[in-house]
């Protein structure tokens, strides 16, 4: 039944153009939120196929003058119960219209059935972002870290100056406590700016 949802979703949104992004807070302003969540499909975890679940998502803050804080959280489960939930809390400074810079926080856990791990770290990255139409636009993010190296590629649509959707793929290589593990796949979800 999931699937089938998740389909129609997916056709409607190309059928009406509206394959679109998890925005960055463009322009932000201060006093201004931007909150997207994301649903995890077509995942995997070390090689393991992931559960096709809510998978987290992001809120911004814009403090102003082209800067704005985030949480970002992204979280996968593998049918074998293995889990990693990512955590990420960075500043960002917008440098022009389609880049911007990020550096920040990470915490990283890891719950398999017979350990768990976490760590602490850090990432730095750029993220971009490329209008292609007057409500499409592409974007991609790359971070490094001592923890997490990731990167993301994806499109979204504004329905509204409230509201958008987005359509991404992520990718996240993963070191805890000297365990490697990547985690990958497409995500869908919505926005919204107030």
């Amino acid at each position: 039944m999931k699937k089938t949802i998740l389909s129609f979703a997916l056709m409607t949104m190309l059928a009406t153009g509206a394959v679109a992004m998890a925005a960055p807070l463009q322009n932000p302003q201060a006093g201004e939120f931007k909150l997207n969540l994301n649903y995890g499909f077509s995942q995997k975890e070390a090689g393991h196929d992931a559960h096709s679940r809510f998978a987290g998502g992001d809120l911004t803050y814009g403090v102003g003058h082209n800067l704005s804080l985030q949480y970002a959280n992204n979280m996968t489960r593998s049918d074998d119960s293995r889990k990693i939930d990512e955590h990420l809390f960075s500043g960002i400074y917008q440098v022009s219209q389609y880049i911007s810079a990020y550096g920040g926080v990470t915490y990283v856990k890891t719950d398999f059935p017979q350990s768990d791990r976490h760590a602490t770290g850090y990432q730095v990255g750029l993220k971009g972002q490329l209008p292609l139409t007057d409500r499409i636009t592409g974007f991609a993010s790359v971070g490094v870290g001592d923890d997490v190296n990731s990167y993301e590629v994806g499109m979204g649509y504004a329905f509204n100056n409230g509201w958008d959707a987005h359509l991404k793929y992520r990718r996240s290589s993963i070191d805890v406590d000297n365990y490697d593990d990547s985690v990958k796949g497409w995500q869908v979800g919505m926005g919204y700016k107030f």
